[in-house]
């Protein structure tokens, strides 16, 4: 094919997106020239480029932006095909790759040294090598080639002058970009003399490359993860209508303390062992609950950026969705960031119901309003886009099970601070998954790991210094000595006993907020109606999984309201599960908890006398504090299902002791508890879950390559959480008229119960093939949430229709 020299320039009339409903709501309909197109997806890679240059370092490939930047230049080329611009512009559905297509002009932009590199970029871009190679490679008498007659029809839809124009175009505008965003000064060099192959020939190479990934080294491996994952990203976040990403600078320590004593209301200094935090490299920071462990760990991840001299990216690690979600809130306004991203199963729920409390009072519509600003923060959040995040460790799990976008994740996360925080909270199999994704990330992916907790067993504590080679900073002894705040006290009775009920509602109706921290659901419901007949209903209150999302959210709010450490508390009693337990910013003044593993009731105290002004003043080692009463119930004795008897029985016997002694509870001593109660078989079984779990994610890890995400994998990560979403049969005529018209509000309706309890009431819950979710005839109340007792009005066989237990 021959190529006029004097073809104009102009590909203005070229198109990368047709005319179809504008993003977010904007009004007009959009029309995106190939151009423009191109111009942000270079853009986005720009600001990815500023915010994470040591990528090439990571990878390995001195040229790595150059290979990234004449990729995204190349990447939608093929889009110039007749048939593909027919079809934007309302004509028949073009049944070609486009990105096959695009491999014709990659020796335009590359040479011996970087085809190899931009090839796998260009054609990698939307689809697995799979997909690909069933589409365009044929294997005949063992030899693999490309479908003559597939790439024939493709190549008719290639026209001459549009070939020229684009060879003319890339002569031309790219080259200023190259300087402009500042690939030029990262490694990326100008194209001159343009090489001349036939397109047939240049795309049969270029499927051929993509088919010999199979055999791609290690050190290979890294590279083509990190550039698909950037290439990938910048045209997704281009299609999103992002603006490009900034680098973000953590705040200086005297910064921080100023804005912390802005929220605290009192000056803020930081202490010896969060001083100590703020150096480069791993650490693993052991400090009480309250004594600024959040603040300690952002002061280290500053020192990492200052290190690489990088505003790296900043990930914030957590347990819980709901812990998270109070992260989230913090973290933005600490660190004064236009947004900090929140990644959770359930995050487009929560950025709804946050901008839709925003919006309330508008004049418009809030909840369209609402709906449009969650998807954009979703699309954005999803897509990596902020500086600094708030995640659960099962984000970065997705990449060992290789599900789609798995390189994207890499490519977001390599070369970043990550933060980890309550990481005892796991059951040990998880945690062991984790740990193996951890190992991963520091070697492979140059991710640099800080641990925090206010509670570490011995165990724990010593893979943990293997694996990052530091040995755990502990706060000073003072430390734990000044955070005193609790004396326990061990009562032998339940819940159950009247006598329990009685002395929290006299301390509710003598003006003092109660937490009752219980392990099931099903007994939170039960105390919850008891405390109802011994208060006012406006001074009792009930939290725990078991309901929608939007009755949760506007809970959580209330209770924040009510009790946010710092303020001014109310009189009231809280009925919690485990969801009390991290990252929510409370301060009662007692607690009555059901017994569980030492870890867990650290936590639960955590939420009383938060700031240690409260209760009876104490001399403890020549440190004047102030403490309060927690009372933990010794009985039921065994683990109600939840825990391992064992550790609840150890944690009791400890306690005792505890008590016996006086009673004062600080954080020097937890280490030195910790290993007391796992001991012997106990532990042997611990390590045994963590070592499997660690075993099987090393095993996927090690033959992680890219180009081949994994969809059979998907059930397996998903059984992971152990977790299904009912609809209440009460909300399903809602959620039926909801799903038309706002179908993020329709998803705060549903409640997460266990895989194991939707099998035990297979009876009850049935699976709707046109909603394609669970609806539970099964009741559900507005204070107590949902209950596994048949609802008063089940709906009959009939109402259901056909049934299917399997999604």
């Amino acid at each position: 094919m021959s190529l006029p020299e004097d073809a104009p320039a102009v590909i203005n009339h070229l198109l990368a997106k047709s005319f179809k409903p504008a993003l977010y709501g904007r009004d007009e309909q959009l029309q995106e020239t190939l151009e423009e197109h191109t111009r942000q997806v270079v853009a986005m890679l720009g600001g990815l480029m500023r915010r994470s240059p040591h990528l090439a370092r990571i990878a390995g490939r001195d040229d790595f932006w150059h290979l990234a930047f004449w990729a995204a230049v190349v990447h939608d080329f093929g889009k110039a095909a007749t048939g593909f611009q027919v079809m934007l512009r309302g004509g028949e559905r073009f049944p070609y790759r486009h990105e096959v297509l695009s491999l014709a002009c990659v020796p335009w932009v590359a040479d011996a040294a970087t085809r190899q590199g931009i090839t796998l970029a260009v054609v990698s871009h939307h689809r697995d090598r799979g997909v690909i190679e069933d589409a365009y490679l044929d294997m005949d008498d063992l030899e693999i080639h490309a479908c003559s007659d597939v790439l024939e029809v493709l190549l008719s839809h290639w026209r001459v002058e549009d070939g020229a124009a684009l060879r003319r175009w890339l002569s031309e505008t790219p080259e200023v970009w190259r300087t402009e965003l500042g690939f030029a000064v990262n490694g990326a060099r100008p194209v001159t003399a343009p090489a001349m192959e036939d397109p047939a020939t240049a795309i049969e190479m270029g499927l051929l490359a993509y088919f010999q990934t199979r055999r791609l080294s290690h050190a290979d491996r890294r590279w083509a993860t990190l550039l698909r994952g950037v290439i990938q990203q910048a045209d997704r976040l281009a299609s999103a209508g992002a603006k490009p990403p900034e680098p973000y600078w953590l705040p200086t320590a005297e910064t921080l303390a100023a804005r912390l004593s802005v929220r605290v209301g009192a000056p803020v200094t930081f202490r010896p062992h969060q001083k100590a935090a703020a150096r480069p490299g791993h650490a693993i920071i052991l400090a009480p609950t309250g004594s600024g462990k959040t603040e300690a760990a952002l002061l280290w991840a500053g020192a990492q950026q200052h290190d690489l001299g990088v505003a790296c990216r900043i990930s914030y690690g957590l347990p819980y969705q709901a812990s998270l979600n109070a992260m989230q809130a913090r973290l933005q306004a600490d660190l004064e960031v236009e947004q900090v991203a929140i990644l959770h199963g359930r995050a487009l729920q929560v950025l709804f119901q946050n901008s839709l409390s925003t919006h309330v009072d508008d004049s418009g519509d809030p909840v369209e309003t609402s709906l449009r600003e969650a998807r954009r923060a979703n699309d954005h959040q999803r897509l990596h886009l902020p500086a600094v995040a708030v995640l659960t460790p099962y984000q970065l799990l997705r990449a060992a099970y290789r599900l789609p976008g798995y390189e994207t994740v890499l490519a977001s996360v390599a070369g970043s601070a990550l933060i980890l925080d309550e990481i005892h909270a796991y059951e040990p199999r998880r945690l062991g998954m984790f740990l193996a994704v951890l190992s991963a990330l520091i070697k492979d992916w140059g991710v640099q790991a800080c641990v925090i907790t206010a509670t570490m067993p011995g165990w724990l504590r010593e893979r943990l210094e293997t694996l990052l080679g530091v040995q755990a900073m502990s706060a000073p002894h003072a430390v734990a000595l000044q955070n005193c705040r609790h004396r326990v006290e061990i009562l032998d009775a339940s819940m159950d006993d009247p006598a329990v009920l009685d002395g929290v509602a006299a301390r509710v109706t003598a003006g003092e907020s109660m937490l009752v921290a219980v392990n099931t659901v099903a007994r939170a419901q039960a105390v919850m109606e008891a405390l109802r007949l011994r208060l006012e209903p406006d001074h009792v209150r009930l939290l725990h999984s078991r309901l929608t999302g939007r009755d949760r959210k506007a809970r959580e709010d209330d209770i924040l309201a009510l009790l946010k450490a710092g303020g001014q508390g109310r009189p009231i009693a809280v009925v919690a599960t485990q969801v009390i337990e991290v990252s929510l910013d409370l301060d009662f003044d007692g607690i009555v908890s059901e017994p569980a593993p030492l870890e867990a009731l650290i936590q639960r105290f955590g939420r009383v006398n938060r700031r240690g002004c409260k209760g009876q003043p104490v001399l403890l080692d020549g440190h004047p504090v102030r403490v309060v009463p927690v009372t933990v119930l010794a009985q039921p004795t065994g683990g109600q299902g939840i825990y391992p008897p064992a550790l609840v029985a150890g944690t009791l016997d400890v306690l005792r002791g505890a008590q016996a002694a006086g009673g004062l509870l600080h954080d020097g001593l937890l280490d030195s508890w910790l290993d007391r109660i796992y001991t012997d078989d106990l532990l042997t079984g611990l390590l045994g879950e963590l070592d499997g779990g660690q075993d099987a994610v090393a095993r996927q890890l090690r033959d992680l390559a890219p180009f081949e995400s994994e969809a059979g994998l998907r059930r397996e990560f998903d059984e992971l959480f152990d977790g299904v979403e009912v609809l209440p049969h009460r909300f399903e005529a809602e959620y039926r008229a909801l799903v038309e018209t706002s179908p993020i509000e329709a998803r705060t309706l549903l409640v997460p119960i266990s895989e194991r309890r939707r099998r035990m009431h297979r009876s009850q819950i049935h699976w709707d093939d046109h909603l394609k979710l669970h609806i539970a005839a099964l009741a559900y109340d507005d204070e107590l949430g949902l209950s596994f007792q048949v609802a008063a009005s089940p709906p009959t066989f009939d109402d259901w229709g056909k049934l299917s237990d399997d999604p």
